[in-house]
């Protein structure tokens, strides 16, 4: 397991192995659209689950639970067919607390989606790009930065190349060690 240590020299800590930029830099153009959805479907699960609840109506509180239950359902059943049919197995739940981990996981899952920037029938992955803006905003009030600025919703994945790359941008001016960590 590689430590935190060897690959950023600001942290200190062991950590799960993640996917790093260049394992998907080339991946075929199914696996790169399936890994897309998956993580899209990861980021749109946790998104739910770290959404304020809703009014304390209990239709309101149901609907809320059936829709976290039903992304959880679709993220998991993505999950398993991804990991049978690919190797490495996509690990899910990276802590992405701070910002060397933050713009490492944003530089991945920008070469992911350079992938698939041209492909026609690609999903936009914008719960993904929500997810970075949240850990973002968390890492920001932690520090006592500013919040990176959020475009409006994007509609196309070169969109969300674009604003992955701001955030990897935000984190790097963070840190004081080289883009390559």
């Amino acid at each position: 397991m590689p430590t935190a240590a060897l690959d950023c020299p600001i942290e200190t800590r062991t950590f799960m192995p993640e996917m790093r930029e260049q394992a998907v830099s080339n991946l075929d153009p199914q696996q790169a659209a399936e890994l897309s959805l998956l993580v899209d479907l990861e980021a749109h699960w946790e998104n739910l689950r770290k959404a304020s609840p809703p009014a304390q109506e209990d239709r309101a509180l149901t609907q809320d639970l059936q829709g976290k239950q039903k992304a959880y359902a679709a993220f998991w059943i993505q999950l398993e067919a991804y990991n049978k049919r690919y190797t490495p197995r996509h690990i899910p739940g990276l802590l992405l607390n701070t910002p060397s981990r933050l713009g490492v996981w944003c530089r991945t899952m920008r070469a992911i989606c350079l992938q698939l920037e041209h492909t026609p029938q690609s999903h936009c992955p914008v719960h993904l790009l929500e997810k970075a803006y949240r850990w973002a905003d968390g890492i920001g009030a932690r520090m006592n930065k500013d919040a990176i600025g959020r475009s409006t919703r994007p509609d196309t994945t070169g969109a969300v190349i674009r604003d992955l790359e701001a955030v990897v941008l935000w984190c790097e001016s963070l840190i004081s060690v080289p883009a390559a960590c």
